[in-house]
């Protein structure tokens, strides 16, 4: 007995060494492979404001604004250092003073050392540079704001793009459902001697044709993904899938005046142009100013000698004044150019306003229609559902052939496209709307 059990113990560790590497390796994930991440179209938005290559660009530009505000700011401070000098020199009197024959001079040697100092007391073109500077700051933080609202358009744009693939690939799988019941109906008809052969073909077309609708849908919703993978800098191998719908929503009561006036007063590119514009006119001061005289102030404090142990202090204090009065004409052509820098400025903002009102009025009209879009595509595809109840039932009946069920089934492939359409278009011209006025992050991102 003892031996038996024995045996079967034996048995037994010899059997869980043959099945342990195998379900443990069955257990090991697949190589390659990486978890989806899944995201709504608000975290999308705001993955891509903090990853986005042309937001971190934007972003580094304006940096580099400051920076060069800073620069120009430290030319109208005090300047300050300390300088020292040691030498030995030896020269011809008779490159000082005329002589009958040439003497030397030296060698000799000294020390200098000590602070050194210089201040700009009026410089009007300096001042304004340092304004120029301020402004430019202002315009490279409009542009920033404007490249994040392009940034987010374009994220919120292609995550409806996937919504949309991801809808027409539910509404093809669907489909091809119907189409191989009706199918099948069909065939179970023409084997039971009442139906036609030219019925179950024609049901077969129309089940292939689904199928490749289908394949088709299916390739849309993995090329859509990839694009919003890269707006969102995501790994090369990080899945991503989308977890919101179209889906349709009641607005509040928008006024399209009210909606011009706070997008030509909000809009980023506005804002940039406006500095853009003082920065011509401060340019152009700047230019003509160049006429009017300099001052500035400057010195040293030394300690001089021969050598450190006898040294006296040696200083010097300089109050400059500098006065132009003839640089050939270029004052002039800078004041000039300067002044049509001021006109194409000018020009680019009226361009501007007129291009952010035709969007504004073309998001507002394109939301209305949406809207209405809505209501009957909803309501052609319940009616396009019923139709092809009907036509069903009348086949089976024998009462027509499935002429009628593939048309209904066409209608009801119609109806489902044009309701996608209209919950697309509904979404999209509301984004249009957000972007045209200058609030697609604020609608998005929070």
């Amino acid at each position: 007995m003892f031996a038996r059990r024995w045996l079967d113990l034996v048995l037994l560790c010899v059997l869980l060494e043959v099945l342990m590497p195998s379900c443990a390796f069955s257990q090991q994930p697949a190589p390659g492979t990486a978890d989806a991440l899944r995201l709504t179209l608000k975290e999308a938005v705001q993955l891509a404001l903090k990853q986005n290559p042309q937001r971190v660009i934007a972003q580094i530009l304006t940096s580099q604004s400051d920076r060069n505000g800073q620069i120009a700011r430290s030319s109208l401070l005090p300047q300050a250092g300390i300088a020292a000098t040691g030498a030995v020199k030896q020269y011809n009197l008779q490159s000082v003073e005329y002589l009958p024959g040439r003497k030397a001079a030296g060698p000799f040697q000294y020390i200098e050392a000590g602070p050194v100092f210089s201040q700009t007391l009026l410089d009007l073109p300096l001042i304004r540079g340092y304004q120029i500077g301020q402004e430019g700051r202002r315009a490279a933080r409009a542009d920033e704001k404007t490249t994040r609202e392009a940034v987010v358009s374009a994220v919120v744009n292609q995550y409806l793009l996937v919504l949309r693939a991801l809808a027409v690939r539910d509404a093809a799988s669907s489909r091809v459902a119907l189409a191989d019941r009706l199918y099948t109906q069909a065939s179970d008809l023409q084997k039971n001697g009442i139906g036609l052969n030219i019925d179950t073909v024609r049901a077969n077309v129309e089940l292939q044709n689904e199928r490749q609708n289908l394949i088709d849908a299916d390739s849309q919703t993995r090329t859509t993904r990839y694009v919003l993978a890269e707006l969102l800098e995501l790994p090369k191998d990080q899945e991503i899938e989308v977890t919101d719908r179209l889906d349709f929503y009641q607005l509040p009561q928008l006024d399209r005046d009210a909606l011009l006036k706070d997008a030509l007063s909000i809009r980023p590119e506005i804002r940039s142009l406006a500095s853009q514009s003082r920065i011509a006119r401060l340019s152009t001061n700047s230019a003509r100013e160049q006429r009017l005289p300099r001052l500035g102030f400057s010195g040293f404090w030394f300690y001089q000698g021969q050598h450190f142990d006898n040294g006296i202090p040696a200083y010097s204090y300089l109050l400059s004044l500098d006065f132009p009065l003839f640089t050939g004409g270029r004052i002039h052509a800078q004041v000039e150019n300067a002044k049509l820098e001021e006109q194409r400025v000018d020009q680019s903002r009226r361009a501007l306003e007129d291009r952010i009102v035709r969007e504004v009025k073309t998001a507002f009209d394109e939301l209305n229609a949406a809207r209405s879009a809505v209501d009957v595509a909803n309501l052609g595809y319940a009616l396009a559902n019923d139709e092809v109840a009907q036509a069903e039932r009348r086949f089976r009946a024998g009462v027509t052939t499935n002429v009628e069920v593939i048309t209904a089934q066409d209608a009801l492939a119609r109806a489902s496209d044009n309701q996608i359409s209209a919950l697309y278009r509904f979404n999209l011209s509301r984004a249009a709307l957000a972007r045209a006025t200058g609030n697609i992050e604020a609608t998005y991102s929070k």
